[in-house]
């Protein structure tokens, strides 16, 4: 595991698993656009995802995290709002970006290895002029 998973692993302890509202938050910096996401941390988080919401923020989101080298694969089953994701490798470069429709179960896969992966209200990275190939500037956590 490289040190930017160590870190992120470190910096981010999950209070409570059972709401929304005690996930972990995280600040991410991309250029000069700043999300505040949720760390999916536990498997359960995982699984839950962002099912079930009627709404997300203008600059909000959730991070999943992965092993190094692992090669995700996301659907929207039970899903309400259209998502956009984003796969981010080690190097903190955004190797893919794809949309997802609502409550579908079309797999949307990184393709490449990754270690984290942003889901973000969709065309988010579009709107923003944020692309595949751009970095990811700054990632902390929210006290």
């Amino acid at each position: 595991m490289n040190k930017f998973v160590k870190f992120l692993f470190g910096a981010m302890v999950l209070i409570t698993s059972n709401a929304y509202a005690d996930l972990d938050k995280v600040k991410i910096i991309i250029g000069s656009k700043v999300l505040i996401v949720e760390s999916a941390e536990t498997q359960e988080d995982e699984a839950q995802g962002l099912m079930n919401r009627k709404s997300l923020g203008q600059n909000e989101g959730m991070m999943f995290l992965f092993e190094e080298g692992s090669l995700p694969c996301f659907w929207m089953k039970n899903t309400l709002i259209p998502l956009s994701i984003a796969f981010v490798d080690r190097d903190n470069v955004i190797v893919k970006i794809e949309d997802m429709q609502p409550e579908t179960e079309n797999e949307h896969c990184s393709g490449k290895p990754v270690v984290f992966a942003i889901e973000v209200n969709q065309g988010w990275f579009k709107n923003n002029n944020i692309n595949v190939g751009d970095k990811i500037d700054s990632i902390s956590h929210v006290e």
